[in-house]
This record gives C-alpha cells, sequence and structure tokens, in this order.
C-alpha cells in the first residue's frame, strides 16, 4: 500500500487513506461511536459498551499485528476498517476485515470503495505481517449496500448466522463472506 493512497472520487477533495496509529485514537473513537449510535445493527459491538470506554481502550486497538486503515478528507477521518491476522498456525493464512465503517456525511461518495480498495491491496502486499490467502467478514443481512460493495471486491456468501445480533428485541442475520487474496 506504500505510505498513503490518494486520489478524488467525483469532485470530493483529495481522499487519503493511511494506515491510523495510537495517536489518531480520539478521531477513532468519534467516528466508531458515530457508527455503533447511528447504524447499530452494523456492528456487534454496542454503543453503549464503547462510550464508557476510556481513549486507552481505542489506542490499544490501534497498536499490534492489526492493521487499521483509515480514509481522511482533509483533516476529516471519513472512514476506517481494520484487518486482522489470525495468530493460530493452522488459521494463520486467513484474515478477518472488522470494524468497516464510513462517516455518515461521506456515504456514497466513494470512501468505502477506496478504503476496501487500500484494504485488498494491504492485504497482497509485502507490509502485512503474514501471507494472506483468504479474508473473511460479516455484514448484516440488510446492508445491501455493504454487500454490494463487497462482493464487487470479490467477496461472496458462504454462510449465513441466523439472529447473531439481538437489538431491542428484534433479531438481526449476519452474513459470513470470503474472498480468495492470493
Amino acid at each position: 500500500m506504500g505510505s498513503a493512497v490518494r486520489w478524488r472520487a467525483g469532485g470530493m477533495s483529495a481522499l487519503r487513506v493511511r494506515r491510523l496509529q495510537p495517536a489518531d485514537a480520539i478521531a477513532v473513537r468519534e467516528l466508531r461511536l458515530e457508527g455503533l449510535r447511528l447504524h447499530p445493527a452494523y456492528f456487534g459491538s454496542a454503543w453503549e459498551e464503547e462510550a464508557t470506554q476510556p481513549l486507552a481502550f481505542f489506542e490499544n486497538r490501534l497498536r499490534g499485528a492489526t492493521r487499521t486503515l483509515g480514509a481522511e478528507i482533509g483533516s476529516v477521518l471519513a472512514g476506517m476498517a481494520s484487518v486482522s491476522p489470525n495468530s493460530r498456525v493452522k488459521l494463520a493464512h486467513n484474515v478477518d476485515i472488522t470494524g468497516f465503517v464510513v462517516r455518515e456525511a461521506f456515504h456514497r461518495q466513494g470512501v468505502g470503495r477506496a478504503l476496501m480498495q487500500s484494504v485488498m491491496e494491504l492485504l497482497r502486499s509485502d507490509e502485512f505481517p503474514t501471507q494472506a490467502y483468504f479474508a473473511t467478514l460479516t455484514v448484516t443481512s440488510k446492508n445491501e449496500a455493504a454487500r454490494r460493495l463487497y462482493e464487487s471486491f470479490g467477496f461472496h456468501v458462504c454462510g449465513q448466522l441466523e439472529h447473531a445480533l439481538c437489538i431491542d428485541g428484534e433479531f438481526y442475520d449476519e452474513l459470513l463472506m470470503r474472498a480468495r487474496i492470493s
């Protein structure tokens, strides 16, 4: 992926994707909480669980083997996604993509596509700590826009977790999606 990926999408100011660091924790916390608040059915975590966490909680998420990429427009963190290698020997060829969120103000402006492109480039590069052959993610079955985005990058549904989430007594199914990386 290099140090950063830059381009312009549909009249939008220059968009830059880079690896987020612990110093970005305030912006990461703000974006994460916005996603959890506005779209609770799209995440396994709840706003109530993460809103009370100290800043160190978010700083620690940005350390270690997991890579969190952020899409920035100007000084605004417009989107982010994390990629985690599997530390177990028999599963090391698999990675998980989690925490994919685009700020509401930047929906349908190419931010998600740019972020996913950068995630896939990272997985195919020497910068990722393990050789990734497969990537896995989950998406709420009702989130058709995200599912279509993932399918455009080669992901396919390989399973369904019925009633995976329960929010205020309403159940949501999650689709398990997988793509071959190399």
